[in-house]
């Protein structure tokens, strides 16, 4: 006992001298203004290493607070809101590429989470054989789709098309573990392209083109008739086939059997055996111009579909227009009988992008509005165009409307129904805090990510960009709870982007991708 207490009392006041003065590593002159001073001419400093997946689970972060990231190989520190990386000084990423692409232009319109948590991207491509793009380009605009694994590492892209334009408009993983896309084409017989197109050279017909796992042509098969037909949405059905839905201007011509309703476009919404082959059509519309943007299988075996309409009542249209575009909203039968249909606008524009069917069995419809309250809205915009969600029952009755944004323009693209009963939300403004959008813009147009609860009240919402413009074109919860979300984007380096743009003169654009946590801090 009588040796522990000197020795007791040296450590005590060996730690007081400390603590009272700056502290010297390898120096006897440490800086004035450090606490502690590191100095060596032949070793480095070692902070703590770690995964991005360990880096989350740090509880009661502080700014300040600084790791080393295996998975970005990156030093990262914490300021308080999220984590910085200090390889760009930009936000860190558990995907390592945020910008993916070619020396030309190459925009994604779609992503999927696939069933081994990695992740699909999908949409156009004008580059060949440079960056990430790894395919020959047929000529043009052709479909580009990309594999990336969860670490976001490429694992493949295929470039495919033919003489003339392609671009994929929608993406799914089916049942057996393949992917089935649609897209519009303007070929005919050529590259990738098996079929031959129904109209004049240069006319759009639906590509709808099915793949395996590891992202080989399986079939494909051109559908459509003598004029122009757009593909927007597809999705795998309960029986293994498919379903596609987008706009015609043909009549009575080619796959299109039905008479159209007009001299404008119908919506037309095709059904697929597994292999491909036609089961039924039709064309659903009134005298004005219709266009579907979405369609999805609902829980009694048949479909949910919206798009925008123009002139009601007419043909298959019930109700009444309420200004010059409205949202048109459809439920079908499994063999594609109306069981109701819905015209839902204001005094002035209205145009739907998307829909999905609800827990409850409602349905939840996303799309862009310019109109004060009326018709059907009971808000008004809060400048140019704003997002309009709207919820309804499962039939179709309005249950609450939300019109969101600020005082620049609006355009929606997405929403899906989160795993709390909420809803999250994907699209593009030039506003900048101002009305519901509380973040201040980074360039010309961001990405406007809003999380809505239950009742369509925002829970939060983030703007991300660069010093360009930035467009999100679909979005997605994850398995973790986050969501990841895609678009395209001539920014580079900037604002919360930390990719480098493919294209030196800065004229094109990349796929743009951004993985979230729950919260919508890029992870």
């Amino acid at each position: 006992m009588r040796k522990f207490v000197p020795a007791f009392l040296l450590l005590f006041f060996v730690f007081n001298q400390l603590t009272a003065q700056n502290v010297g590593i390898g120096t006897n002159t440490p800086q004035s203004s450090a606490i502690l001073d590191v100095s060596s001419t032949d070793k480095g400093f070692l902070p703590p290493r770690m995964t991005t997946a360990q880096r989350n689970a740090i509880a009661n972060k502080v700014a300040g607070l600084l790791i080393y990231n295996t998975n970005s190989n990156c030093v990262e520190m914490y300021n308080g809101a999220g984590w910085i990386s200090l390889c760009t000084s930009l936000p860190s990423s558990v995907l390592p590429k945020s910008l993916l692409g070619g020396n030309n232009d190459d925009r994604s319109n779609f992503v999927i989470q696939t069933l081994d948590s990695g992740y699909v991207f999908a949409g156009s491509t004008e580059s060949s054989e440079d960056g990430d793009v790894t395919g020959t380009n047929n000529a043009g605009i052709d479909c580009w789709v990309v594999k990336m694994s969860k670490t976001g590492v490429i694992e493949w892209n295929k470039v495919m098309g033919g003489t003339f334009n392609e671009q994929v408009n929608q993406i799914r993983q089916t049942a057996d573990g393949g992917y089935v896309f649609c897209a519009s084409t303007e070929s005919s017989a050529s590259g990738d392209v098996t079929g031959d197109n129904h109209g004049p050279i240069g006319t759009l017909d639906y590509w709808v083109v099915k793949l395996d796992a590891a992202g080989n042509v399986s079939w494909d098969v051109i559908l459509g008739g003598n004029l122009t037909e757009v593909a927007t949405s597809i999705v795998q059905t309960a029986d293994g086939g498919y379903v596609v839905g987008g706009h015609s201007s043909s009549s009575a011509n080619g796959d299109v059997t039905p008479v159209n309703h007009s001299t404008n476009t119908d919506c037309w919404i095709v059904k697929l055996t597994a292999a491909g082959v036609i089961q039924w059509n039709v064309l659903l519309g009134g005298t004005g111009e219709e266009e579907l943007q979405a369609i999805r299988q609902t829980t009694d075996g048949g479909y949910i579909a919206t798009g925008s309409t123009t002139l009601a009542p007419s043909g298959n249209v019930s109700g009444t227009i309420n200004g010059t575009f409205d949202f048109w909203v459809i439920k079908l039968t499994s063999i594609g009988g109306i069981t109701w249909n819905k015209v839902l606008g204001g005094s002035d524009e209205e145009f739907s992008y998307d829909v999905q069917q609800t827990a409850d069995g409602g349905y939840i419809v996303a799309g862009n509005s310019n109109s004060a309250a009326s018709g059907n809205i009971s808000v008004s915009t809060h400048g140019d165009f704003d997002y309009l969600i709207m919820k309804l029952d499962a039939s179709g009755n309005t249950v609450w409307n939300k019109m969101l944004g600020g005082t620049s323009v609006e355009n929606v693209s997405a929403i899906k129904q989160t795993a709390d009963g909420g809803y999250i939300v994907a699209g593009t403004t030039a506003s900048s805090a101002s009305g519901n959008i509380t973040d201040t813009g980074y360039g010309l147009e961001d990405a406007w990510i809003v999380k809505l609860d239950a009742s369509g009240n925002i829970v939060w919402n983030r703007l991300f960009g660069g010093t360009n413009a930035d467009f999100a074109t679909s979005i997605q919860q994850t398995f973790d709870g986050g969501y990841i979300f895609t678009g395209y984007t001539m920014s580079s380096a900037s604002g919360t982007i930390s990719g480098i743009n493919h294209d030196p003169s800065g004229n094109s654009n990349d796929f743009w991708v951004t993985k979230l946590d729950a919260n919508g801090v890029i992870q």
